[in-house]
């Protein structure tokens, strides 16, 4: 597990990668480092160490290469490539180390810390990445899973469960993109069911006289059945019930996306249906 310290570290320069301008927390900001002299504010750990930093406007550029520079090693590390090399050039660049006293703890220091605020970071940087790949904790440093959101972030969870990063809460914003999206889903099908239920029940062995207007399914079953033999009559229950419990089921679908006048269509087949199942019941009795 990585130290406060180090974690501390990590999160400050997480925070410096972030000014860059791109899509951050749902929406797309502008550049947000615009001056040298910003750099103590964005990253306070820059004042570590026992001689006083520098900073000065025309290390803005400098600046801006070292935060395109860290955000391509964050982004592979990420990705889960191999980024020693990347860690190793910024080890050379800070030069010899030493260890400091904390209030908390011992850390590696610059032996000769820069006063350059940018070279400071630097250095900074390229500690807190070493201790991060040497306890091998660089999965750690992820990229914020929201569809419209950069943000360089650092998961200090103790189940490596950290997705999402805190800017304009992306997690929550995404629960609800989701569950939306489910709505909408299930209305559609919803919908596309109750349009494909059949509007009149088949009469396959109807006689050719049976009745051809809406009241087709509310018939007497004398007037449609008559001719049938007892066998014929439980197979035309059988076909009726198995329509009863069709028409019943598009209906709940009907009132889930409350369709008022195919809820009242199927009501009313579903009554009609009810009446001759229950004639025909008689009969067979």
């Amino acid at each position: 597990m990585l130290s406060p310290q180090t974690l501390d570290r990590l999160t400050s320069i997480a925070v410096f990668l972030n000014t860059a301008p791109g899509a951050r927390g749902g929406q797309q900001q502008a550049e947000r480092l615009e001056f040298g002299t910003q750099l103590p504010d964005v990253v306070p750990a820059v004042h570590e160490g026992r001689q006083k930093v520098r900073v000065a406007d025309a290390a803005l550029e400098r600046a801006h290469s070292l935060r395109d520079r860290l955000t391509t090693l964050w982004t592979d590390a990420f990705q889960e490539k191999d980024v020693t090399d990347q860690i190793n050039a910024l080890l050379q660049a800070t030069g010899p180390l030493e260890l400091l006293a904390t209030d908390e703890d011992l850390i590696f220091a610059p032996a000769d810390a820069p006063a350059d605020a940018v070279e400071r970071l630097q250095a900074l940087a390229a500690l807190a990445l070493a201790d991060t790949a040497v306890e091998g904790e660089l999965s750690r440093l992820r990229v914020c899973a929201g569809e419209d959101c950069e943000n360089m972030l650092v998961d200090a969870s103790r189940n490596r469960s950290k997705r999402f990063c805190d800017e304009a809460n992306c997690g929550n914003r995404m629960h609800v993109r989701s569950y939306r999206a489910r709505q909408v889903g299930e209305e559609e099908a919803a919908q596309t069911a109750t349009k494909s239920a059949p509007s009149q029940p088949a009469r396959a062995e109807a006689p050719a006289d049976a009745p051809r207007s809406g009241q087709a399914d509310t018939a007497s079953p004398d007037s449609t059945t008559a001719s049938l033999s007892k066998k014929e009559l439980k197979r035309e229950l059988e076909r009726l019930r198995a329509e009863h419990k069709g028409v019943k089921k598009a209906r709940k679908r009907a009132k889930k996306v409350e369709d008022k006048a195919e809820k009242k269509r199927l009501k009313k087949q579903l009554d009609g249906l009810e009446k001759t199942i229950g004639k025909l019941e008689k009969r067979l009795k």
